[in-house]
C-alpha cells in the first residue's frame, strides 16, 4: 500500500507548480526581448541638413531624402525596441525590483514623461509609450513637415517634422507668425536630435494619446502597427485635423514603391 503523502510534499508539490505557472507567465509576458539583443550602430547623426531642392528629379528627391532619414528612425527605433524590452522585463519583476531596476525605471519613467509606476494602469500607461512606431509613418510625415527637406527649417535648423519651442532664440522666427504668436520653430544640432525629440513627442504628449492606444490595440491583437493605421490618429498634429490624415494617407500609398525598397519586411 502506498504511502499517504506528507504535508511537506504536498507543500514542494504546490511550490513546484507555481514556479511552473510562473516560468510560463514570465515568458508570455518577455516574447518581445526573448529576441537576440540589437547591437545599436549609431548612425550618422547629420549635423547639417543638405537642400535636396536641386535633385534631378522629384523621385531622385524622394529616393535622397528617404535615403538619409531612415537609417536614422531605424536606429531610434531599435533603441525603443530595447527599452521596451527592459521595461517589460522591470514589469515581470515588478513586485521585487532591486535597487538598480529601481533606478532604471525611473529614468524610463522620467524619459516618457509618467510617475513612476505603482499600480498596473501606471504600468500599461508607461508600456503603451515606450514603443517603436512605423517607418513608413516617420518617413511620410517628415517629408510632408519639411517640403521633402527643402524648407528653411530643414537646412537651417535640421527640424524635419516642424516642431515648436518658445524660448526666445530658440529656433527660427516662420515667416507668417503673427504678431500675437510667440513660438518658433525649433533648431536641433543634429537631424537624428529632431528625430528622436518628434518620436519622444508621439510617444508621449497627450495631444497622440489615440495612436498610443491604437498601436497598443493592434499589438495586443497580433495584427500590423501599420503607418496607415496609425496615421489615422494623427490629426491633433495639424490645423488642418482630418485634412492633414488624409493627406498623409495619400502621400504613404503613393508613395508605397520607394518605402518598400528602403522598408521590405514594412507593410505601410
Amino acid at each position: 500500500m502506498a504511502e499517504t503523502p506528507t504535508p511537506k510534499i504536498f507543500h514542494a508539490l504546490f511550490l513546484l507548480c507555481g514556479l511552473v505557472i510562473a516560468i510560463a507567465a514570465y515568458r508570455e509576458m518577455t516574447r518581445e526581448e526573448v529576441e537576440p539583443v540589437e547591437v545599436l550602430q549609431r548612425p550618422d547623426p547629420i549635423r547639417h541638413w543638405p537642400n535636396l531642392a536641386d535633385a534631378d528629379s522629384v523621385d531622385v528627391r524622394k529616393m535622397q531624402f528617404f535615403g538619409l532619414l531612415k537609417p536614422l528612425v531605424d536606429y531610434e527605433n531599435a533603441r525603443l525596441r530595447q527599452e521596451r524590452a527592459q521595461l517589460m522585463a522591470l514589469y515581470v519583476d515588478r513586485d521585487q525590483l532591486t535597487e538598480h531596476q529601481q533606478q532604471q525605471l525611473s529614468q524610463l519613467a522620467a524619459r516618457f514623461k509618467t510617475p513612476v509606476p505603482e499600480v498596473n494602469t501606471q504600468w500599461h500607461r508607461l508600456l503603451r509609450r515606450v514603443d517603436e512606431l512605423p517607418v513608413a509613418l516617420v518617413l511620410v510625415q517628415g517629408a510632408n513637415e519639411s517640403a521633402w527637406g527643402t524648407s528653411r527649417f530643414a537646412v537651417k535648423g535640421n527640424n524635419l517634422f516642424g516642431q515648436w519651442c518658445f524660448k526666445r532664440g530658440c529656433g527660427l522666427v516662420p515667416r507668417a507668425r503673427s504678431e500675437a504668436a510667440r513660438h518658433e520653430v525649433k533648431r536641433f544640432s543634429t537631424v537624428l536630435a529632431s528625430v528622436q525629440s518628434y518620436m519622444n513627442n508621439l510617444n508621449t504628449h497627450r495631444a497622440y494619446f489615440q495612436l498610443r492606444q491604437r498601436r497598443a490595440q493592434l499589438r495586443a491583437a497580433g495584427k500590423t502597427v501599420s503607418a496607415l493605421a496609425l496615421a489615422s490618429a494623427l490629426q491633433n498634429y495639424s490645423q488642418r485635423g482630418q485634412a492633414y490624415v488624409r493627406e498623409l494617407k495619400a502621400m504613404i500609398r503613393i508613395n508605397r514603391p520607394l518605402i518598400e525598397q528602403l522598408a521590405p519586411a514594412e507593410t505601410p
